[in-house]
């Protein structure tokens, strides 16, 4: 490992981060809101001399990035990016008292999870607001590529970052340089957020509709509002981020071709098939049982449900939100009929299409593993038969078969061991003298009575793991993640990183191997 060009880089990420605190500075101030602007100014200092000493002490080394430090960057640079992220919260009077949550809540952020400890979203300043959405319309393109878009005095070093960071099994490249990459990705995510807020500029204050943008594009699902976008109450509103999010889901490829190229080839993508018609099956199945079934959230909402419209627009909009991770909500699908949550619960494992903004295990590994199984099956009848996989008529190379299937079997590992643990973590049983785990009564995680315990701990995990996150249980949709003992809320943030990173640049960062000269 080299730890100077390591370092110089981070000092650069530091700065940069710096930078971009300037906007919800000039937000807030633009707003009149006050009160955290000392907060602001003080972290842009902090930002600045420590972006500086870093920088300035190893910039003559920030070329010499390998693959080793690359990941080791972008492991390290998010973590370290959610502390520096975190300090206004934690300097606001009115912000977050506590420095853990306030650094859950900006990893959240970052990872575009959507998980939050604010139990009054609406008491937070607005420029902590602002800078809260910020952080997920940053983080779902990722902060390092636009530093490689930005800063392209890292070369060849910018390669292996955006490479250990983009979403997917594969990177590829849309011009000769890696940094034009990253600038058209980010312009196009520019672009649409761009419109996206010109749609819902008519229905709402500017405000909340560039906050809201912020995150449908990230597939964040940070609000400004307590009940999320169930506070507008608007078919309208809900009808656009429906089709933003969705959006926000496909592999931003496709969308490059579609407007630089004027060739919109999403039909003939595997990818975006298989997305589709998992979606448009899943919405047609859940409006069915809304319509037909007797579940709690008729009977607290009497009418809600009342026409098949109604339950299209709720169903439609909670699958799109669910099956891309955003995690914004519209009603309480913790109280729908149970082979609604069961449908939830596969939307959130299985995710968006690679080279998407959306968490979970992405839809090409999910068709690879399907491929996989049916060739290990054909095999089986003719053993001598050479069957490549292939997606998109396309055989698909021994090298990323392997990494797919390297990352779901960690992805499960990490998910059972993590369970296990939340289940610890969780029960009244054990207590804080007993063990090294904090632990929380039953009745103090809302929503979650002994029996949810277990569905609160799985909820949690895929919550957090497949970066969606409201849950199930104690963690639903109506209940927030205040009351998760510290010791869970660290474990929390952990997969939250390894779910955005997609475990392989975190795991490596904890290799003995990595830091050896």
């Amino acid at each position: 490992m080299r730890y100077r060009p390591l370092l110089a880089v981070l000092g650069l990420l530091v700065m940069t981060l710096a930078g971009i605190l300037l906007v919800p500075l000039l937000v807030a101030a633009a707003l009149g809101s006050s009160d955290e602007l000392p907060a602001f100014y003080t972290t842009i200092g902090i930002c600045l001399a420590t972006g500086m000493v870093l920088w300035g002490a190893n910039r003559d080394c920030q070329k010499e990035l390998r693959s080793r430090e690359a990941f080791a960057v972008v492991g390290l640079g998010w973590a370290v990016l959610s502390f520096f992220g975190a300090l206004p919260f934690w300097f606001a009077p009115g912000g977050i008292p506590s420095l853990l949550d306030a650094y859950f809540e900006t990893m959240s952020g970052f990872t575009t999870t959507g998980a939050t400890i604010l139990g009054d979203i609406e008491s937070l300043p607005k420029g902590l607001l602002f800078w809260r959405s910020l952080t997920q319309w940053l983080g779902g393109m990722g902060i390092v590529v636009l530093t490689v878009a930005v800063l392209p005095l890292l070369g060849s070093g910018g390669i292996q970052m955006m490479r250990a960071e983009v979403p997917g099994p594969t990177t590829e490249k849309l011009a000769p340089r890696m940094a034009q990459t990253a600038m058209m990705l980010w312009g196009i995510y520019t672009l649409l957020t761009l419109v996206q807020i010109g749609l819902l500029l008519p229905v709402m204050g500017w405000f909340d509709a560039v906050t809201h943008s912020f995150c449908s594009l990230a597939t964040g699902g940070f609000s400004t509002k307590n009940s999320s976008i169930a506070h507008f109450d608007s078919a309208y509103i809900d009808g656009v981020i429906t089709v933003f999010m969705l959006m926000a889901g496909l592999n931003f490829v496709l969308h490059y071709r579609a407007i630089f190229h004027r060739r919109p080839l999403y039909f003939k993508d595997s990818e975006f098939k298989f997305f589709s018609g998992l979606i448009i099956g899943s919405i047609i199945f859940v409006t069915l049982m809304l319509h037909l079934g007797s579940f709690p959230d008729r009977v607290v909402h009497p009418g809600k449900y009342d026409t098949l419209m109604e339950c299209f627009r709720y169903a439609s909009f909670q699958v799109a939100s669910i099956g891309t991770g955003a995690g914004f909500v519209t009603a309480d699908y913790d109280h729908w009929p149970n082979a609604c949550r069961v449908v939830l619960l596969v939307l959130m494992v299985i995710g968006g299409c690679a080279g998407s903004t959306s968490g979970g295990v992405k839809i090409f590994r999910v068709l690879t593993l399907v491929k996989f199984g049916l060739r290990e099956i054909a095999l089986l009848i003719r053993p001598h038969a050479v069957l490549p996989i292939k997606i998109g008529g396309k055989p698909v190379e021994r090298e990323v078969v392997s990494r797919v299937m390297g990352i779901l079997i960690l992805w499960v590992l990490l998910f059972l061991i993590s369970t296990l643990l939340f289940s610890f973590i969780l029960d009244p049983a054990w207590s804080s003298g007993s063990g090294s785990l904090e632990v929380v009564e039953a009745q103090q995680v809302p929503g979650a009575l002994e029996d949810d315990l277990l569905l609160t701990a799985v909820g949690a995990t895929l919550a957090t793991l497949g970066n969606i996150g409201p849950g199930i249980a104690g963690v639903g949709p109506l209940e927030n993640y205040s009351s998760i003992p510290a010791a869970g809320k660290i474990l929390m943030i952990l997969l939250m990183l390894l779910g955005r990173l997609e475990i392989y640049a975190v795991l490596v960062i904890f290799l003995p191997m990595t830091w050896r000269r």
